[in-house]
């Protein structure tokens, strides 16, 4: 296999004008990432900063500032005796509990860098990760992942010799327990920090594509400090609230949207829990008294239908944050009465914009809409297919620059030429409409967009008129190959359990009519399906959907 990625580069650079710009308007600073969270934890003090499960103790156990900042120099200098050093770069894919806290942290403080997977990459993704990194280790939790962790780390070793694999909870015979790690170093010993530049890559975060290998995003130590803070000032984050992440921790949104990190600005208390399915969410909500967290809109859903059955989550939840996918409109109004919280809508990407609602927005823009651009330095244009800007309110391609938002992919010459514009704007492939206030109505992607002889059918607005019919639980529309067509529309859906009888096509038809939708988006063909399959992120897996229904209609 050709390896001439490797001469790809790492890390495309802003022009030296946008530098001095960020640096003179106080939006980057001089610390690195680990720097800026030793200074975050030294504030805690004797203050909880983080509770949640502890895979080494056997339980959930809460540590102070100082407790952790002890813990994170214990995995750093054991890090550095299994030969970590700086610029190496490693896989971290881990369960949601402190000890994912820890490593990352430890990692950061020898200047490691971390490529940030997520509990659902398979085989295929940790193999591309590791060749295309180079890397040095693999942390892994055996029992959040769906294949034989111990196998692909044998056969990685064998493409890869320099690959340490560390497994948590199971100690394999040919692998590394990942209790080592947070053992107190026999002789104490003391480690400085990693000397690294403030501009030099900090983490590797995962795309969030539908099809393909995910694309590695490379994000600086002052691009991702500055990411944390203003979302944690757009989240009015305070001193007294308690951050439940439910999502996987590895993910961009509660990592940094303000996340875990959003929480360190504030003084805010830390909760790790080991799902966020809404039975062991809100059991955390209530023993916590969590005040924040965030969710993407399936989550959301399960939370608003196990409220119908059980007891809501307790009144300590102040808001919940919502994104990963666009969420509908319906089911955002039905958060603040069935939830008894605020909602704020969150639009972004790994890549860097994000857009978020405020309490101070107009009921019509915190339902309908996803939010404006966090910072006044993010520079957003809406496009047609030509190029050309659209008017307000019209619907085109969402391109975007700023001071956290990549300039380039790592190591990816070929997406990098796709993706970006000469003059260094970002192509979203997100298709969205701008208000004259500035927020963004996301209303689905440019490749999730069916052209259907020569009509563009935007299949989310399929799937969020659909969604509310009696009959269907669940719904996704696809594309599927078609001769006249190009492509034809497929409805696939899982049905609700008052409609044993099913659906037929043209009832959906009349159904669509009826609500307004243009007879050339009414969708061609249906299939009864199970599930909709998910990516590791929660969005809808497309090109699988596809796929499963071609083969199960040949």
């Amino acid at each position: 296999m050709s390896r001439d990625f490797l001469l790809d580069p790492e890390l495309t650079p802003w022009p030296q004008t946008r530098v001095d710009q960020y640096i003179s308007k106080g939006v980057w600073g001089e610390q690195t990432l680990w720097q800026w969270i030793a200074e975050k934890l030294t504030d805690y003090g004797n203050q909880t900063v983080l509770s949640g499960v502890s895979s080494c103790n056997s339980g959930e156990i809460s540590l102070s500032g100082l407790a952790l900042l002890k813990n994170v120099h214990f995995c750093a200098v054991n890090l550095q005796a299994k030969g970590l050093s700086k610029g190496d770069k490693v896989i971290v894919q881990m369960a949601n509990n402190n000890e994912f806290v820890v490593l990352l942290f430890a990692l950061l403080y020898i200047g490691v860098i971390p490529v940030m997977a997520l509990p659902g990459h398979g085989r295929t993704e940790i193999s591309a990760f590791a060749e295309l990194t180079e890397a040095k280790a693999w942390f892994v939790n055996d029992k959040a992942t769906s294949f034989d962790v111990e196998k692909l780390g044998v056969d990685l070793q064998v493409q890869l010799p320099i690959l340490q694999v560390f497994v948590e909870d199971v100690a394999y015979t040919q692998h590394i327990n990942l209790s080592e790690l947070f053992a107190p170093s026999a002789d104490h010993a003391f480690i400085e920090p990693a000397t690294v530049d403030c501009g030099s890559i900090a983490l590797l975060l995962c795309s969030g594509g539908t099809t393909g290998i995910p694309k590695l995003i490379p994000r600086t130590h002052r691009d991702y400090i500055y990411n944390a803070q203003a979302s944690a000032d757009a989240a009015n984050l305070n001193s007294s609230d308690v951050y439940l992440v439910a999502l996987p921790s590895a993910h961009n949104f509660p990592l940094a949207c303000p996340g875990i990190l959003g929480a360190l600005c504030a003084k805010a208390h830390i909760v790790m829990a080991a799902l966020g399915a809404p039975d062991i969410a809100f059991a955390y909500i209530d023993k916590y008294q969590v005040t924040v967290s965030a969710l993407v809109p399936s989550l959301v859903n399960a939370w608003l239908e196990y409220a119908q059955v059980a007891v809501p989550p307790g009144a300590s939840l102040r808001f919940l944050q919502v994104g990963g996918a666009k969420l509908d409109e319906r089911i955002a109004r039905r958060i603040p009465k069935e939830l008894g919280c605020e909602l704020q809508q969150v639009f972004g990407m790994a890549e860097g914009l994000l857009n978020f609602t405020q309490s101070q927005d107009p009921q019509v823009l915190k339902y309908k809409t996803q939010g404006r651009p966090l910072s006044e330095f993010d520079e957003v244009k809406v496009i047609d297919e030509h190029g050309n800007a659209v008017a307000p309110g019209q619907t085109g391609q969402l391109l975007t620059r700023g001071p956290y938002t990549l300039r380039g992919y790592y190591r990816n010459r070929a997406a990098n030429k796709a993706a970006f514009t000469a003059d260094g704007f970002y192509q979203t492939g997100d298709l969205v409409r701008q208000l004259r206030t500035g927020h963004l109505m996301v209303v689905g992607r440019i490749k999730e967009v069916v052209r259907r002889a020569g009509e563009a059918v935007a299949v989310e607005t399929l799937e969020a008129l659909l969604v509310e019919h009696e009959s269907i639980q669940d719904i996704a529309v696809v594309g599927l190959p078609c001769k006249l067509l190009g492509e034809k529309t497929c409805a696939a859906i899982v049905l609700s359990k008052g409609a044993p009888q099913g659906i037929e096509l043209s009832e959906i038809r009349q159904y669509l009519t009826e609500q307004g939708v243009a007879r050339h988006m009414l969708p061609d063909t249906m299939s009864y399906v199970t599930s909709i399959p998910m990516t590791a992120i929660g969005k809808i897996s497309r090109k699988k959907l596809a796929q499963e229904i071609q083969t199960k209609q040949s």
